[in-house]
Order: structure tokens, then C-alpha cells, then sequence
């Protein structure tokens, strides 16, 4: 029997004397991602990234709203028939949720930024794409502080010598642009995190090959919100430094990125605080006889401490080598004091964005092939206040990313009753030829039947009380229903 590849059971959260935290695994019937995450003000979440789930041609851009402790509450697709992703998610309250990403299923090249506007139940708006006759991709976003807009920031190989330049689009409300601007080398340069410093400043960061040292250096920018760059400052001394993250926290700036210093075959993490001005005040670096490569970093809620993520492939990687992710928090001198979350399962494992949550905690999400379980699957990991850390370790469950109801309407099938007592009926617009198998709330096929009319009825008075789901494959795609039976 082939794996399972969808399982629905609500996870309960993990958590003690009420302080949340939990890992949680959403994905369906193909390969899904988590790019960005946001807070709402009931402690709520919405998380973008992209899917082939929904449809199952290319993949598409996503909303999934899941609540304070991880449960599943809607889901909403976008995009074309190409690749669309959601690269983050940002929220505007009372009026809804914006989009960052990049699509090749509309626009001028092969990739081009995409910036989508859905109300606050998820529903669609509007849709745009922004870029060049080459490839423009989004690696982060910001609502200007305030509210009047979207800045996007990411890089562009609409260049004369295909290697990219940084790149920055800044629209209105609307999503019209009020203005562009690529900046770069004849090498490689991109920019990868900004953060608002007050209403009308941002910093921005990323990498940049200076010519004069035949390396390329994480550079740091300051910037107005009308384009206008006030500063510049580059920094790793050796080797080539590539800044992943930044965060203004305590009047500072606390960034990671990561660095080839000792060797071009060994990747090291990168770790910097600076002034409001640029001027460094303290770097460090860590590392192992492999890849290390620090990605996001948050304030932890003792002052002067920080929650660190970042992917490792070297001889601490498990089981297989690939790329793991840990999360821990560091001390004031950016050393490391604890690992807080292992994501450490077969093939790549990948962390998108992590940001700090009201409960004092911490919130991250991306993506993971977790032992036994097929395909990628969105990863969220939150970390309660006051050292609670959520069990990531195999084996997991899968919550749904696609709305289910929904699915089984789309291929026109209708199951009942729901509760069910002794039988079920499955009814198909489609006709014959439904391949049904019936799940426990334990991933358990119990009943798989081949049925050859447009109603059939099922026995099941002989299954235990309990939850299950109802698994339909048709003509190449795939529906699931969660039913109750008494």
C-alpha cells in the first residue's frame, strides 16, 4: 500500500499553564510550502506560500487561516495556471490581507513580482504583477507604516548580462506603482529583508559584489519610503557574506546571513548588531565541517536575547544529511545558549520567515518531507513565552490546507449523512469509477472499494465510533471529507 499522503486529525496543541506552542504539518495531495506568516489581534495566524494542492496544475499562491493553537479554519487559492508564490502575507485590520510574491503565470518574463488583495475572509480583490522582460522574484514585503501602501523588495535578472541586480517596487493601496528601482553590480546583488524604522524610513538588506575586493558583502541600506537611499554600509571581512534577515530591536539593528570565511567549501553563520546608523557594534560567527546558514532572527522576550533560525547539512544533520532547520536563542553577545525546535526529517527541510508573537513567543513557518508522509507539507512551528518549546520530532499528522467541502463540491460528489450511523451514501455528478478508501483518525485505511455507479451506499456498521475520512480519487484528482460516525 502507498503512502499516505493526506491525513486530517486536529492537533492539539501543546501547551502549559495556557501558554501556547505547538508543530503542525497542513498539505493535501501534492507538494505545498510555507513562505510568510502574520499575527492577527486574537492571536489568530495567516500564512501564505505555495501549493500544487488545490489543483493540481502548477502551483499556486495561498492563504491558510489556522487559530491561536494551530487548528485549521480556511483556505484560499490564487494565481494561474503556471507557478505562483506568496511570499508574505501582510495584514491591513478592517480591511484585509496583501500578498507578496512572484508569478510566471501573468506578466512580462519569466518570473515577475505579484502582489495580491483578498478581504478578511480571504476572497480575492484584485491581482498584479510588476517586472522586466527577465525574471523579478520577491524575498520580502512590508505595509508602509502608514497603511498607504506595499514595498516589496527582491532582485532582478532583467539585466544586460542576465546576473541579478536588487530590486524594490513601491505601489498604494491599490497596488499602482509609485515607483521602481533596481540597483547592482555586473555580478550578483539582491536584497532579501526590510523593516520599518519609523513612518517614512526602512532598512533594507541583502548582498552586493563590490569590485574592489572580488567578494560579494552584505550591505545594509536606509531608505525613504519615496525611494530616496540615505546610506549604504557593507560588512563580513572575509569571504564572500550574504545578509538573510534583519530586525530593529532595542534601537538597533540585529541581522544573520551567512559566510564562505574560512572556506569556499564550508558555509558558516553570520551574525551582526549595529547602530541606527549602520556603524557595527558586535559580529560573530558559528559553524561546523558543512553548511550553516542563519536565517531570521526575532527579540526573545527577556531583553537583550534573540531567537536565531537557521539550516545546517554537516555531520550534525539527521537522519540523512539534507538540510534541517533549528531554532535557538542566543544571548546578547549573539552566542548561542539553546536549541528551542528541531525540524530534522528525510530530504530538505526549509524555514521561510519567523516573527515574534504577542504571547512573548515566537512563530515560524516553511516547509518539510516528514518521515513517512510523501510530499512536502507546510511547517509551523510556535514557540510559547517562558521556555516552552513544541515536540517537532516524526512521527506527525497531517491538517488539511485545502478547504475539503469545498474540494468534493469541485468534483461534484456529495457524501451523507454526516454523522453517519450505519450507512453511508456517496453520490457523483461523474459517474462510475470511484476510487474510495476510507481513513481512521489514525492515518488507517479501514475500507478501499472501487465504486461503479452514481450512488452507492456504504456498510458501516461494523466500524468503531469516531472520526474518518472519506478519500475519492476521479479522473486524475483527488477530494476528502472528514464524516462522523456514531
Amino acid at each position: 500500500m502507498h503512502i499516505l499522503r493526506i491525513l486530517f486529525l486536529v492537533l492539539l496543541a501543546n501547551s502549559s499553564f495556557g501558554q501556547i506552542n505547538f508543530f503542525n504539518l497542513y498539505s493535501d495531495n501534492d507538494d505545498d510550502y510555507g513562505e510568510g506568516i502574520v499575527q492577527l489581534e486574537d492571536s489568530s495566524y495567516v500564512i501564505t506560500g505555495s501549493s500544487s494542492s488545490f489543483h493540481g496544475t502548477g502551483s499556486e499562491a495561498f492563504l491558510l487561516k489556522i487559530d491561536s493553537a494551530g487548528n485549521y479554519q480556511w483556505s484560499n487559492n490564487y494565481g494561474g495556471l503556471e507557478t505562483d508564490v506568496g511570499r508574505r502575507v501582510l495584514y491591513r485590520p478592517n480591511d484585509g490581507f496583501y500578498i507578496a510574491g512572484h508569478t510566471n503565470s501573468y506578466g512580462n518574463g519569466g518570473y515577475d513580482f505579484y502582489l495580491v488583495k483578498t478581504d478578511l475572509s480571504g476572497n480575492l480583490e484584485w491581482e498584479k504583477s510588476y517586472g522586466d522582460f527577465a525574471w523579478e522574484r520577491v524575498h520580502d514585503a512590508v505595509l508602509t507604516t502608514g497603511n498607504e501602501g506595499v514595498i516589496m523588495v527582491g532582485e532582478t535578472n532583467s539585466t544586460m548580462n542576465n546576473n541579478t541586480d536588487m530590486y524594490i517596487v513601491r505601489t498604494d493601496l491599490n497596488g499602482d506603482t509609485l515607483w521602481t528601482k533596481q540597483m547592482g553590480t555586473d555580478n550578483e546583488d539582491m536584497l532579501t529583508s526590510i523593516h520599518a524604522l519609523d513612518d517614512s524610513t526602512y532598512y533594507i538588506a541583502g548582498s552586493m559584489y563590490l569590485a574592489d575586493s572580488s567578494k560579494v558583502k552584505g550591505c545594509v541600506m536606509k531608505i525613504h519610503e519615496n525611494g530616496t537611499i540615505y546610506w549604504t554600509k557593507y560588512y563580513g571581512y572575509l569571504g564572500d557574506t550574504y545578509i538573510n534577515d534583519i530586525h530593529i530591536v532595542n534601537s538597533e539593528i540585529v541581522g544573520v546571513g551567512h559566510t564562505n570565511k574560512i572556506s569556499n567549501t564550508f558555509l558558516y553563520e553570520f551574525y551582526f548588531r549595529l547602530d541606527l546608523d549602520g556603524n557595527l557594534v558586535i559580529e560573530n560567527y558559528s559553524g561546523s565541517s558543512g553548511e550553516r546558514i542563519a536565517l531570521a532572527v526575532v527579540p526573545f522576550e527577556t531583553p537583550d536575547k534573540y531567537y536565531i533560525a537557521y539550516s545546517l547539512a554537516d555531520q550534525w544533520s539527521f537522519p540523512d544529511g539534507f538540510n534541517d532547520i533549528a531554532i535557538a536563542r542566543f544571548d546578547d553577545s549573539l552566542y548561542w545558549e539553546q536549541n528551542v525546535a528541531n525540524i530534522a526529517h528525510y530530504e530538505p527541510d526549509f524555514l521561510n520567515e519567523l516573527i515574534p508573537t504577542s504571547d512573548g513567543g515566537a512563530i515560524a513557518v516553511g516547509g518539510t518531507n516528514s518521515l513517512q508522509l510523501g510530499y512536502h507539507h507546510v511547517c509551523v512551528v510556535k514557540i510559547g513565552p517562558n521556555d516552552t518549546y513544541p515536540y517537532c520530532a516524526a512521527p506527525h499528522t497531517l491538517l488539511q490546507l485545502v478547504d475539503v467541502d469545498e474540494t468534493m463540491a469541485e468534483l461534484g460528489i456529495e457524501i451523507f449523512p454526516n454523522p453517519a450511523k450505519d450507512y453511508l451514501t456517496i453520490r457523483s455528478d461523474l459517474g462510475s469509477d470511484l476510487e474510495v478508501e476510507l481513513i481512521n483518525g489514525f492515518g488507517q485505511v479501514v475500507r478501499s472499494e472501487r465504486l461503479e455507479s452514481s450512488s452507492n451506499t456504504l456498510n458501516i456498521s461494523d466500524l468503531a465510533s469516531g472520526i474518518y475520512f472519506v478519500k475519492i480519487s476521479v479522473d486524475g484528482k483527488v477530494g476528502v471529507q472528514k464524516v462522523v460516525i456514531e
